[in-house]
């Protein structure tokens, strides 16, 4: 057995009516100044309101909401630079992973004057811990509320800041805060969530720490995805597709993810296509062509996707799991062909050499990767 390191938030409050602890959590933090880091999506559904009342009755609070979806590097310097306006000692990210990740710069700016966002960007180069943060997430998908990544667009490619800094002090997580979701949306991001964890169940980084957390978050989301997309009201439905999120970002946030993520990079940002939706475009093809590589591991995925495998070779079960999450896209109603998504045909032998640049997705992947199998991957990926 090896030695595994496994870095998660320090702490996770989760139920409902969790908004009314928003004031001791922030007074346990000692804060008595708070940035609130926010989009203008979220502030029309009134949850920043309903996040900032009760905040205010213990800190001082100012608000950025203008983050944008997929935040390139100048973005993020303005974030860096709303943040450095003021001495606040606690960030609060509200919203999707968008903007938890420029929460998690916010927080690092703030302590960090003498740097700059590009800086940060690769592993471990935020000099000074980050001030404390609490994390709210309103989507059941990006996991980045227990990673310790943030990622930014920089020149046309998406980078990560990898840093323990990143890690939240606070992650609140209730129903109410992703009831909101319309089902195009839930059905998205909650894919986006099995591709994490799926991924990093079969990613060479894997440990027994994170496959626990990998298959419990796939058997949260078989149970509980397609109960929340056709009844958003649920909300024990959305609770627990809220904690299989996290847990799937507990497991990729260690373990990394795989070939699925350099394709989902590289289409969301070429084509404007949301990363949730990429992602849970590529996956049934990545796990098709990883099989040959981790057939007892798909097996495993299969059994808590809520698959009958008795009796099935290791092989046999990996089929299923596949025509299982094939199955959910289609009753989701998401796309299942890169065709769907107006991508041209013309364009998928440079579609396959981006991917080929992705090498630290591709060195965790269980099965190499040559240039060859990225082609026909895309291909079928392209045609279904």
């Amino acid at each position: 057995m090896g030695v595994y390191e496994v870095l998660l938030p320090k702490r996770v409050v989760f139920g409902e009516r969790v908004e009314e602890q928003i004031g001791a959590e922030a007074k346990g933090l000692g804060a008595k100044k708070a940035l609130i880091v926010s989009d203008e999506t979220i502030k029309r559904t009134g949850l920043l309101e309903k996040v900032g009342t009760p905040l205010r009755e213990v800190v001082e609070v100012a608000i950025f909401d203008r983050v944008e979806s997929e935040p390139t590097l100048k973005a993020a310097e303005a974030v860096a630079m709303a943040a450095r306006a003021a001495k606040y000692d606690l960030v609060v990210g509200l919203g999707g992973g968008s903007v938890l990740d420029m929460a998690k710069v916010a927080s690092a700016a703030v302590a960090n004057p003498g740097q700059v966002v590009s800086d940060f960007l690769g592993a471990n180069k935020i000099a000074n811990p980050s001030v404390p943060k609490m994390l709210i997430p309103t989507t059941a998908g990006t996991g980045a509320e227990a990673t310790p990544y943030a990622l930014i667009i920089v020149e046309g490619k998406k980078k990560a800041i990898a840093s323990s800094y990143n890690l939240a002090d606070v992650v609140l997580i209730s129903p109410s805060f992703t009831a909101s979701m319309p089902p195009e949306v839930t059905a998205s991001t909650g894919m986006d969530a099995l591709s994490h964890a799926v991924e990093a169940a079969l990613s060479l980084g894997a440990n027994p720490l994170t496959d626990s957390f990998a298959l419990e978050a796939i058997r949260k989301i078989a149970d509980n995805l397609e109960e929340a997309f056709a009844h958003g009201d649920n909300l024990d439905a959305r609770l627990k597709m809220s904690i299989a999120a996290m847990l799937a970002g507990m497991a990729f946030g260690n373990a990394g993810v795989i070939v699925g993520h350099a394709a989902a990079h590289t289409i969301g940002a070429r084509y404007t296509i949301s990363h949730a939706k990429a992602s849970a475009l590529a996956l049934p093809y990545v796990m098709e062509y990883n099989a040959p590589a981790a057939e007892e591991k798909l097996a495993k995925v299969a059994r808590e996707l809520g698959e009958d495998i008795s009796g099935l070779s290791d092989e046999e079960a990996a089929s299923k799991a596949i025509a299982r999450v094939k199955k959910m896209l289609e009753a989701l109603k998401l796309p299942t062909r890169l065709a769907d998504l107006d991508v041209p045909e013309k364009d998928l032998p440079d579609l396959a050499d981006a991917i080929m640049k992705e090498k630290g997705y591709l060195a965790r992947n269980p099965r190499k990767v040559e240039h060859g199998d990225a082609v026909k991957m895309v291909e079928r990926m392209w045609s279904g």
